[in-house]
């Protein structure tokens, strides 16, 4: 019986999400790019890379595993298909996933444990390393801060940022990508040589406060924080509208990706500034989140959005857009995960 049980979960996981065309492979400038497309029943909300294979959290407390060219592995989706998992996150080079009574980690061969240990004084970070923990908060349109907490003299620096998306260290600068998905999207980017150069925080209340900042006479009818940029700060922002799905480094230098109104495009930052390197789609991905995980050697992103629109009468129509980007050595790799709710041409008309 039970392995009567265990063949019908499997069969039940493949139909249920299953690999369908894959476009051929196309070259952009120093990058190979390739477009797959699965079938699913909802948005992936995370994604992380753990021992060469991709964990997808979806938006029904699902989890399945792909591997690094993309294809469902059954046996390792299996082992998660009786958990709700609320929550999937790196925590340095940890795994950590949560439901609605424990905090699990991924430990050898993908054996889930549980983790005692809770170092969050602010919630997950987005960076951590033996000095800085970064945090973030966004309360939108109305403003957010990145928060740089000095783990070693317990002191809190922080400086505005609408919406977070990534934070990494290059060449001895972090790097704080932003995107908030409001109105026709919005993004902008920070490079931090020295976090102790901006605003410090001594009360305890401001250091997950979104508007601190709105709290202090000198700047807070200031509405473009790059005339107010210290020493040691760089901000960046573009005078056309970027979405970025990604920022990432790659031969000793940055790259984003980001989507304007009709197309997918890779670019890289000279001197701090976006520059154009090649079109990847000819077509935007429509999505409000994005969220990514990067590591020594991959990176993967998930991506989704949402929404609502009107049709006759008071009735209204859902629709979602989801997928994955998963970036290792040159290969960029698209997932187009296809939901029962995602918009056609047809839709939009």
């Amino acid at each position: 019986m039970n392995t009567l049980r265990n063949l019908t979960i499997l069969f039940i996981l493949t139909a249920f999400i299953a690999c369908t065309t894959k476009k051929q492979d196309i070259k952009a400038k120093n990058f190979l790019i390739s477009v797959k497309y699965m079938k699913g029943d909802t948005v992936i909300t995370s994604a992380v890379y753990y021992a060469g294979h991709i964990l997808c959290l979806q938006g029904d407390d699902k989890l399945f595993v792909l591997d690094t060219t993309l294809n469902l592995v059954d046996s390792l989706t299996a082992k998660f298909s009786k958990l709700k998992i609320q929550f999937l996150h790196s925590y340095n080079d940890t795994i950590l996933l949560l439901t609605d009574k424990d905090i699990f980690y991924l430990d050898t061969g993908f054996v889930l444990k549980k983790y005692s240990s809770q170092p969050f004084k602010y919630g997950l970070p987005y960076y951590n390393d033996s000095t800085y923990y970064v945090h973030a908060c966004s309360a939108g349109e109305w403003g957010g801060a990145v928060f740089f907490w000095n783990k070693k003299t317990n002191r809190t620096y922080s400086y505005p940022a609408t919406d977070v998306q990534q934070v990494f260290k290059f060449n001895g600068e972090f790097v704080v990508s932003n995107f908030l998905a409001h109105l026709s999207g919005f993004s902008d980017y920070l490079f931090i040589k020295d976090p102790t150069k901006m605003y410090e925080l001594k009360d305890e209340k401001q250091k997950t406060f979104c508007n601190w900042y709105m709290e202090i006479d000198s700047i807070k009818d200031k509405k473009l924080f790059d005339t107010l940029t210290p020493p040691g700060i760089k901000y960046y922002s573009d005078s056309f509208t970027t979405r970025t799905l990604t920022t990432f480094p790659y031969k000793d230098e940055i790259y984003s990706i980001y989507c304007t109104d009709s197309a997918t495009i890779l670019a890289k930052f000279i001197n701090r500034k976006l520059s154009f390197v090649d079109t990847l789609l000819h077509h935007r991905l429509t999505f409000h989140s994005a969220k990514t995980h990067l590591t020594s050697n991959s990176l993967v992103t998930a991506y989704h959005a949402t929404w609502a629109q009107g049709g006759e009468g008071n009735t209204w129509m859902p629709f979602q857009n989801t997928g994955l980007i998963f970036i290792r050595d040159n290969r960029i790799s698209f997932l187009n995960f296809q939901t029962p709710h995602m918009q056609t041409e047809s839709d939009s008309r």
